[in-house]
């Protein structure tokens, strides 16, 4: 699925799951700002190269340009909001992860994002003030319940560094840098920089990179007509046959094989 959809959507998560699984799953980053609103079941989110676990009633908020990982188990129950970048509503700057216990705050929450769908799916004039109004609301509601914290899922101290290098990363992953340059940008060893990311994230700095790479590969080879050749360019591969054999040992599928049939969510 891109996001040639409208700057305002909802949608729930159980047609989110319907997607292939990559699109969700590899740490990727999007141009617009998501909130994700889970009202059943539990799983994992990855923002930044930092994985946390999440459960009923978490609302967890993506600003726009940021990486992230999301796992939608089957039992998953809730709705993802989309908002646009362009538009100054007042939005929390770096994401936050946030247990809701209020049973008005749930309420509250729920409603507005019901509202906004309305408003998308009866195309109304005036339709674009109304959701703006209503993402403004949005907006608030966030910051009562960061000023409130009491479902707060704290940030790791040490995990700070794993964090610049997702946003690092995400500027960077198509300049064909290695693990080491990011280190030096650091100011940490590779050594370091990948153990904090394990103890972040799960895995070393490298499969991380790899990672939010081939996610790139995937959407360009499946969203785009671009030639494979031009995609490896696009990525800082040195050649076109390096970026095949990357590309295999990631997917277990040659490039060619993995557009073709191209299917598009």
């Amino acid at each position: 699925m891109s996001d040639s959809r409208p700057p305002y959507s909802v949608l729930s998560l159980g047609k989110m799951r319907m997607q292939e699984p990559w699109r969700l799953e590899l740490l990727h980053g999007r141009p617009l700002h998501r909130l994700y609103w889970i009202t059943r079941g539990q799983g994992r989110v990855t923002i930044n190269c930092v994985t946390r676990g999440y459960g009923p009633n978490t609302a967890v908020f993506v600003p726009a340009g940021s990486q992230m990982a999301l796992e939608l188990p089957a039992q998953i129950q809730g709705l993802e909001l989309r908002l646009p970048a362009d538009v100054d509503l007042g939005l929390p700057a770096d994401p936050f992860h946030l247990r809701i216990t209020s049973i008005e705050a749930q309420a509250s929450l729920t409603g507005h994002l019901e509202r906004i769908e309305r408003e998308l799916g009866a195309q109304a004039p005036a339709m674009d003030r109304a959701i703006t109004a209503y993402g403004l609301l949005v907006s608030a509601w966030m910051e009562r319940e960061l000023t409130r914290a009491e479902g707060a899922i704290l940030r790791e101290k040490t995990h700070r560094l794993a964090e610049l290098f997702g946003v690092m990363m995400e500027a960077r992953f198509r300049s064909g840098r290695g693990i080491a340059d990011y280190a030096e940008a650091l100011q940490v060893t590779p050594t370091h920089l990948s153990r904090i990311c394990r103890e972040a994230a799960g895995r070393p700095a490298h499969a991380l990179l790899t990672e939010r790479i081939m996610y790139e590969a995937r959407r360009l080879l499946r969203d785009t007509d671009m030639p494979a050749r031009e995609v490896a360019e696009t990525l800082g591969f040195s050649s076109a046959a390096y970026f095949t054999r990357a590309f295999q040992q990631a997917s277990g599928r040659t490039p060619s094989e993995f557009r073709a049939p191209k299917i598009r969510a």
